[in-house]
């Protein structure tokens, strides 16, 4: 497949999803330069679905004056099971893709080469590049969402398996007899503790006189039940989703424990929209369970770490594809490329960024976009500015960097909160707290994917 190597340096990936499409894009680097997120269409078929994607991407170039030739290649990820060669769809049992021939379609429409993937293959490729498992010698991704799915990536190379199928850990059979999964089977892993699984429990528990928050929240309705909705009942100590997703977890655990047991990676990362919410509750349980079930005379190392790409894994490890197939590898040496970062100063102004002075708190993200910071939100959570909390760490660490630089001013008041600090370890991200002086001195020499969270030094 494929109508010749693309001679641009950007990339545009694609996440085609159940509910929505996202397309960005990304420097070869691995830069996120833009995002454009649409609705995915209800009905249709094959075609109605395709043209949604190209109208996505149409406007994600549009805004950013980036015309079709002009890219490198493109990198789409869709669910269900792929022929990566031909580039089309077998099957897909949630959207009207079956047997389309998205690959050869994209490439007519953009003149471009195009890599297609699964999206969950795609997300383990993405954290190996640039999330979690980045520096593993091999990686094992889950992600907890509608569904559950998996990736496995060895020395940089994606383990697609004989029919294209291998990583699908949500259809491992866990219990015997268990409830039926939709893929016909029963008692698989997705049917266990997937959000579909979760709700389906909930409601049963309703039903039998069970009492929860969630009905409040959701006005009565449970027939859909969102990962956020099931956060906010963790918060407020609700009794039936606190046991609920506690089971959820358990099994997650000896899921890991299986998966470790079967391939041996060096890291598990877990993702998806369940862990993304309510990970904080869930990483521990499953990390004790791994833990305690090490086989005798096997070597420390490893572990189970969380998503540091978050919504992007799958566009990213879509882009890591791409690349590959015009020849340009990220895991080969010579074609790892860092992001371009503005060097930082400091004057009796503020903050100085390239050409740019700030004079109050900025962050940085990996992408090397500045914004400044929302202190309101930390001053309502905590009663002062000086605590940084997780919040505001996802918002500066969005896109996955390797380390995290805060500068704390020159009185070296403010400080992560144990929670931010958490969120960082559970990511494998490293994180450095110092006065801002000694931040951006530790930044501008730093040669990694970076991110800083700096408070003006006065």
């Amino acid at each position: 497949m494929g109508n010749g190597n693309g001679t641009g340096s950007r990339f545009v990936g694609v996440d085609v999803g159940g509910t929505k499409i996202q397309a960005s894009l990304v420097a070869e680097s691995g830069a996120i330069q833009a995002r454009e997120r649409r609705a995915s269409p209800r009905r249709g078929q094959a075609q109605t679905v395709l043209a949604a994607v190209a109208r996505v991407i149409n406007a994600l170039l549009e805004d950013q004056g980036v015309k079709r030739g002009s890219l490198a290649a493109i990198g789409i990820a869709v669910p269900g099971v792929v022929d990566p060669k031909r580039g089309q769809v077998v099957v897909t049992p949630n959207m009207k893709l079956t047997g389309a021939s998205v690959g050869p379609w994209l490439e007519e429409q953009y003149g471009v080469p195009v890599a297609v993937g699964n999206d969950c293959n795609l997300g383990a490729l993405g954290e190996k590049w640039l999330g979690a498992a980045r520096g593993s010698s091999s990686s094992f991704s889950m992600l907890v969402g509608t569904g559950i799915g998996g990736g496995f990536v060895r020395k940089g190379r994606l383990w697609e398996g004989y029919r294209n199928a291998a990583g699908e850990v949500g259809h491992m059979v866990i219990q015997v007899d268990g409830p039926r999964c939709a893929c016909g089977n029963r008692g698989c892993l997705e049917a266990l503790a997937s959000r579909t699984a979760i709700e389906r429990q909930v409601r049963a528990s309703v039903k039998a006189g069970r009492k929860t928050m969630l009905t409040k929240l959701l006005d009565g309705n449970l027939r859909l039940i969102r990962s956020g909705a099931l956060r906010q009942a963790l918060d407020g100590h609700d009794p039936l989703v606190t046991e609920i997703l506690r089971r959820a977890s358990e099994v997650l655990g000896q899921a890991c424990v299986a998966v470790y047991h079967l391939v041996d990676p060096e890291v598990i990362v877990l993702g998806g929209g369940v862990i993304e919410a309510c990970g904080d509750f869930m990483i521990p349980i499953i990390q004790k369970i791994v833990s305690g079930s090490r086989l005798p005379g096997t070597r420390d190392g490893g572990g189970v770490f969380l998503s540091a790409l978050g919504d992007d894994a799958v566009v990213l490890g879509a882009i890591a594809l791409a690349r590959m197939h015009v020849g340009r590898s990220p895991f080969k040496k010579k074609y790892t490329l860092a992001p371009r970062y503005r060097k930082l100063a400091c004057s009796d102004d503020g903050l100085v960024v390239g050409n740019r002075v700030y004079r109050r708190d900025i962050c940085i993200r990996v992408s090397g976009k500045v914004a400044k910071r929302k202190r309101v939100q930390a001053k309502k959570l905590y009663g002062t500015t000086d605590k940084i909390g997780t919040s505001e760490v996802a918002r500066v660490c969005r896109g996955g960097p390797e380390v995290l630089f805060v500068g704390t001013g020159k009185r070296g008041k403010k400080e992560l909160t144990g929670e931010a600090e958490g969120y960082l370890r559970r990511r494998a991200i490293e994180y450095h707290t110092m006065p801002t002086t000694e931040a951006i001195e530790a930044y501008n020499k730093s040669r990694r994917r970076k991110a800083a969270l700096l408070q003006v030094a006065r």
